[in-house]
């Protein structure tokens, strides 16, 4: 262990003490068993300096700004679980059967990491190689990353899955999304046949990940939702539900989700749309635990039907705190809420951390005093 990492990590557990990380554990533990809440309703602040998703860092370098969030993100008091999150690749899926990477520069200078297409006709579906996560993949990549976080802190932070994308989407950028949905209908048994091979390769490459990674494993991509108790608790991203009428869905996407729900235990399921014509569909699919819609806030998830039969994986706003803890408690929901605008910045900008000022500290304080109040029982 490098001593930079050693005095970082040090520095680490003397912010999150034993005694702090059992009690957000427990109350994390509480909302995910259905349980009644510890003392106050768990929370989390989004994060400060990172861009989880759309870049990819160096392991190093990945590291080391995880390690320096930690410790500002240890002066305040929410429910973070200090662990890192690997990060995410569109082509990592489809990479495993052959589909070269391809590397865009979009219009913000990020890079989307996609991949060139691999089936234009039934046959190519036949033809599709076993899936491969070796040396020399784009799996293989995130595995030694993984492998990397967890030798150079000798265990003491556990490390996220990374968002592999779930098998529908990952069917949708081999193939098209036009071209898979029209087989659903014209060649239902093809479609299952390529949609059967991807869950598998979904399935084999998480638990390479936590075989890797053992009692460090955290199995959940949603992060800054950082925590998910235990490690039988997958998460999903299934963007193309907007995309769905709820008959296509009970037909040609539950069983998958069934599938490795069978396989990896309770599941949360991501998307970034508005899935509102469907929503009552994955309510009610099993091994469905928690639902995380990027563009339905906790007012439309209570509009859909959300109740507490499931965890609602939220983000909210500073300015609807007291909004959302309201709403929270008045229909008893399960929720795993993330807090945004905590950070000091101005127009949507975040000020570097080196020139935050005592004032920009007492005001986090005061905010975070705000969001207690409203998460106290």
């Amino acid at each position: 262990m490098k001593d930079w990492i050693k005095r970082k990590l040090d520095k680490i557990e003397e912010l999150y003490t034993e005694d702090r990380l059992k009690r957000s554990k427990e109350r994390w533990r509480r909302i995910w068993d259905g349980e009644e809440p510890l003392d106050r309703y768990p929370f989390t602040f989004g994060g400060i300096d990172i861009d989880y998703y759309n870049k990819v860092y160096p392991p190093e370098e990945r590291l080391r700004i995880f390690l320096d969030e930690f410790i500002i993100r240890g002066r305040v008091n929410d429910d973070f679980i200090p662990s890192i999150f690997p990060g995410c690749k569109q082509s990592t899926m489809p990479n495993i059967f052959g589909a070269k990477e391809v590397a865009k520069t979009n219009e913000g200078g990020w890079i989307d990491y996609t991949c060139d297409k691999i089936i234009y006709d039934l046959d190519d579906i036949d033809r599709l190689p076993q899936p491969d996560i070796g040396n020399g993949t784009v799996a293989y990549e995130w595995l030694s990353m993984q492998q990397y976080f967890l030798e150079e802190t000798c265990g003491r932070i556990p490390v996220h899955v990374i968002d592999m994308q779930g098998p529908m989407d990952v069917c949708g950028q081999i193939w098209g999304y036009d071209s898979m949905f029209v087989c659903a209908y014209e060649n239902p048994d093809y479609y299952h046949k390529l949609l059967t091979k991807i869950t598998d390769a979904f399935i084999l490459f998480w638990n390479r990940q936590k075989e890797i990674l053992g009692e460090c494993f955290v199995g959940t991509h949603l992060f800054a939702w950082s925590w998910v108790p235990g490690n039988k608790r997958a998460s999903i991203s299934i963007d193309s539900l907007v995309m769905l009428s709820p008959d296509f869905y009970d037909e040609f996407y539950k069983p998958y989700i069934e599938i490795i729900g069978q396989k990896l235990g309770d599941i949360t399921v991501h998307s970034c749309g508005d899935f509102s014509p469907v929503f009552g569909k994955v309510m009610n699919t099993p091994f469905v635990k928690g639902i995380n819609a990027g563009q339905m806030d906790i007012e439309k998830l209570v509009a859909e039907g959300m109740d507490d039969s499931l965890v609602a994986v939220v983000c909210g706003s500073m300015e609807k705190v007291n909004d959302i803890f309201s709403l929270v408690k008045q229909h008893d929901l399960k929720t795993d809420i993330t807090i945004g605008g905590l950070w000091p910045g101005k127009n949507g900008k975040r000020k570097p951390v080196t020139d935050w000022t005592d004032k920009d500290w007492n005001d986090i304080k005061s905010m975070e005093e705000e969001v207690l109040e409203a998460a106290a029982l």
